[in-house]
């Protein structure tokens, strides 16, 4: 009996050895294969993040240079335009304080800009969009002024980092050729990329702190880098990730290499930026990249190695109580191998419950083995459902319950993988609640399988803002301009087909710079989200609305028919925008103006709408606020010609075709002449004479009022200085005048070469200045009236604001418009009008001039009620001062006469 019972307890001893030996391949096996594959989705995920990134942020590069790009074809284009074809042309041409103006204006709203500077052949700076009067600065020695010059095919050359002259910043240039229409170099248009703006954007958008985020050229000259390090910016790195990687594929790839840099293993991805010879990369290091990995991996380990620890612990105790000869030593030593397999256990359930996905293990027969805590919560699994030996069917029948999505999606959750035993990856799967679960299904040698279940939910979403971003508007989550674009390219598309119409309506909020101006930007960012708002309340079906840039904005009306009509949806948008806008207690009233162009009436292409619904949208409002308008092929053709005239009206500067004409002011108490107001003429060489309200607007919008409104007022301070008799000379000043820094520096230059007191000089202003920049305009009236000049308001009484624009400036004289003086023994209000102002002048001290004077009964009326001084063709039209040259004699000289 005594052998019997050894032969059975051998054999059952050899079986649980064998059992033990088997279930510790399993679990190793198991341990090991998703171990491996954790490795593996570890360097995936960080493919991923940073090859969407590179994409991302290679286009942002790509476009920031581009629009930089875009100005200086403009000046080139410009420069072919006016036919340069000399040195001495081109020096000429580019060298004027009003295309310094014009430089600065065109890249204030490009931060990735640092300057737009002209030089010429020999390398000399002619302007330059910083500084005026323009350094004397030579560039001659710069790589890509000696490539250009002598290349005769070469147009564009990207430079190697330098340090800018000016700022010592680091800065690389963008060189574009500019030639005559024969060939010879004239010299370059340079745009200067501050490296420090690239690193500004990578620093605020890096995923990590290891993250690396680069720009190399395509030889391999590194150009920015964040985090910084001046040491390396301008060098050649030819064993960089970004090199080799370039080397197999240009278009960028993904590596993992030991960075020459830093020397850190990391990984790499990179891509070209399309437009341009450089090459985005990001990199992280490899081992804070798998950081969160290899501590998976220690706990996987530790958790698997205490399970066969606590296997052979348990073998252990078995082997010893076959060996025991007492039956109460036996269950002793029992009861304490148990105590400590509970102890292990615990232990390995915690390592388990604090892996960051949820795990389950199941037996060959689909009943489970083990849950850690993770999946437990991320499915709130009750816990009779938590113990060994539940099935794998009960458990996706609780997980078939929480999801959010279809049920084909989730029948592959729980159940094994196929029967290849290949590790399989799930959809991503979306919770009830908005959670979004990464599955990994992995098959066990020997039968079984290891599922893990990870909540990926921030992932996505970090993953779909960067998306978003990349093709709506920040702040008010409309459509951005690349989406717009493709959006109306595929409506023309199917419209072509179909043979429908749709039209592009440009939308400009009317008064929105004043909301800004009184109110400030927040009350502005918001307003321009309430717009939207109402935009998306209005559109349905196939229409979308884009924001463009600022207050101005798109919509896209398809779908239109005989009810739904181009007329119907531009009024509805007016009617809406028009409302009055709720701000914090108050109410804010603005409107917008439509210019609309439809398809295939009036172009065929995205960027020929756009343009013919912009020139549709300066026609609407130009007729005033509130209104749309239709594009009309007669708007591109006085687009065109109006064009034209800002070319001949620049061309006209400085030559015989403008010339000043004056008009007398009369003192009435003594009848005698009081000064000349100086008026500006035109007279084309083939369309004659050009009134002034058509040049002076042109000269306004083009920035040419600046050297305009110079040249009259030296002119004109010139020949006021020539007179024998110390008359006034009144000039006429632009809005735009104002908004130069130097305007004072100006008029007291112009003064002191002139030689004209400056208590003769009266300068002429209107109620608009105060309306649009009244901060800077009371600063620059001080400074004016500082130097000694008189300051008078014209055009009075038809503003905004005239008495509160009294009690803000002590002005000198005020001017009454010649529409109140018109209405003088015509109408009883406008006589009474006409009183009111002269009364007031009399009592704020101040001297009233009345404009427009044409009839005796005007005249006789005013010197009845006491008004100081008049203007008018009554005594005396506009016309060459030597028309008056009686006027201007000395007193005894007209005596004698």
């Amino acid at each position: 009996m005594l052998m019997l019972r050894s032969l059975f307890a051998s054999r059952s001893i050899v079986a649980l050895v064998a059992y033990f030996v088997i279930l510790t391949a399993v679990i190793a096996t198991g341990a090991t294969l998703l171990v491996a594959d954790m490795h593996q989705q570890a360097i995936q995920d960080v493919e991923r993040s940073i090859v969407g990134l590179s994409k991302v942020l290679a286009d942002q590069a790509d476009r920031s240079l581009q629009a930089m790009e875009m100005v200086q074809e403009a000046i080139i284009q410009d420069l072919h335009e006016a036919h340069v074809e000399t040195p001495a042309d081109y020096a000429v041409v580019v060298a004027r304080h009003d295309l310094h103006t014009s430089l600065r204006a065109r890249i204030a709203a490009l931060p990735q800009v640092n300057a737009i500077t002209i030089v010429d052949g020999d390398g000399k700076l002619l302007n330059f969009s910083r500084y005026w009067p323009i350094p004397d600065v030579n560039i001659a020695d710069r790589d890509y002024f000696r490539a250009l010059a002598a290349d005769r095919k070469l147009q564009r050359f990207i430079s190697e980092p330098v340090q800018n002259r000016g700022n010592g910043a680091w800065t690389i240039y963008v060189a574009r050729k500019v030639t005559a229409a024969d060939g010879r170099f004239l010299g370059l248009v340079l745009g200067a990329v501050e490296l420090g703006y690239f690193e500004y954007l990578y620093q605020q958008i890096t995923p990590s702190d290891d993250a690396v985020v680069s720009v190399f050229r395509n030889d391999g000259m590194l150009l920015v880098r964040h985090p910084t390090r001046a040491d390396v910016v301008g060098k050649i790195f030819p064993t960089t990730g970004a090199a080799l990687i370039a080397n197999t594929d240009p278009m960028g790839g993904f590596l993992r290499n030991v960075s020459p840099i830093d020397g850190k293993e990391r990984l790499i991805a990179t891509r070209a930026l399309v437009r341009y010879p450089m090459i985005l990369s990001i990199s992280r290091t490899t081992e804070a990249s798998l950081a969160p990995f290899r501590r998976q991996a220690v706990v996987l380990a530790t958790g698997a190695a205490l399970l066969i620890g606590c296997l052979g612990t348990l073998l252990l105790l078995v082997l010893r109580r076959a060996r025991a000869e007492r039956r109460v030593a036996r269950a002793e030593e029992r009861a304490r191998g148990e105590q400590k397999l509970r102890a292990q256990y615990e232990r390995f359930g915690i390592a388990l419950d604090n892996m960051a996905q949820g795990l389950c293990l199941f037996d060959g027969d689909g009943r489970l083995v083990v849950m850690n805590e993770r999946f437990a919560d991320l499915y709130a699994v009750p816990l009779h459902l938590q113990q060994a030996g539940t099935t794998s069917d009960e458990l996706r029948q609780l997980i078939l319950a929480r999801r959010g999505g279809p049920a084909e999606e989730w029948d592959m959750v729980i159940p094994p993988p196929t029967a290849d035993g290949s590790p399989q990856t799930a959809t991503v799967v979306r919770l009830a609640d908005e959670r979004e679960i990464n599955v990994l299904r992995v098959c066990v040698p020997g039968g079984g399988w290891i599922c893990t279940h990870e909540d990926v939910s921030a992932l996505r979403r970090s993953e779909k803002r960067v998306r978003f971003l990349a093709r709506h508007d920040a702040l008010t989550r409309l459509p951005n301009r690349v989406q717009f674009e493709e959006v109306v390219a595929r409506e023309i598309a199917l419209c072509a087909k179909t043979g429908a119409q749709l039209a592009l309506l440009c939308l400009d909020l009317d008064g929105f710079k004043q909301v800004n101006d009184l109110f400030g930007h927040p009350t502005g960012d918001r307003i321009l989200q309430e717009v939207a708002a109402r935009l998306r309340g209005l559109l349905d079906g196939r229409c979308v609305a884009a924001r463009l840039g600022g207050d101005e904005f798109a919509v896209l009306a398809a779908g239109l028919d005989d009810v739904r009509t181009p007329a119907t949806a531009a009024q509805s948008i007016v009617d809406a925008l028009g409302a009055s806008y709720l701000d914090g207690g108050r109410l804010i009233d603005i409107g917008c103006s439509i210019g609309i162009a439809t398809f295939p009436g009036d172009a065929a292409a995205y960027e020929q709408l756009l343009s013919a619904s912009d020139m549709a949208l300066v026609q609407a409002k130009a007729a005033g606020k509130g209104n749309y308008c239709f594009f009309d092929p007669s708007m591109d053709v006085a687009a065109r010609e109006r064009h034209q005239l800002a070319l001949d009206l620049r061309a006209a500067i400085g030559t015989e075709q403008l010339e000043l004409h004056y008009q007398p002011q009369f003192a009435l108490l003594s009848n005698e002449v009081s000064g000349f107001e100086a008026l500006l003429r035109w007279t084309h060489p083939t369309r004659g004479p050009i009134s002034p309200a058509e040049f002076i607007p042109l000269a306004e919008e083009t920035g040419l009022i600046l050297p305009l409104g110079e040249w009259v007022l030296r002119e004109s301070c010139h020949e006021a200085a020539s007179w024998a008799r110390p008359l006034d000379i009144a000039v006429n000043l632009s809005i735009a005048q104002f908004q130069q820094s130097g305007l004072c520096d100006t008029v007291r230059s112009v003064l002191r070469e002139t030689g004209l007191k400056p208590n003769r000089l009266e300068l002429e202003v209107t109620e608009t200045l105060f309306l649009k920049s009244s901060a800077r305009s009371l600063d620059a009236l001080h400074d004016l009236k500082g130097l000694g000049v008189r300051i008078s308001m014209d055009d009075f009484g038809t503003g905004y604001s005239s008495l509160a624009t009294l009690q803000t400036f002590a002005f000198d004289k005020i001017k009454i418009d010649r529409s109140f003086v018109a209405q003088i023994g015509l109408t009883s209000k406008g006589s009474a009008i006409v009183r009111a102002i002269i009364s007031l002048g009399e009592s704020l001290g101040v001297t009233v001039l009345a404009e427009g004077i044409e009839t005796e009964e005007q005249l006789t009326f005013l010197r009845e009620h006491g008004c100081a001084e008049i203007q008018g063709y009554l005594s005396g039209r506009p016309m060459p001062i030597v028309a008056y040259r009686l006027l201007i004699l000395p007193t005894e000289d007209l005596r004698v006469a």
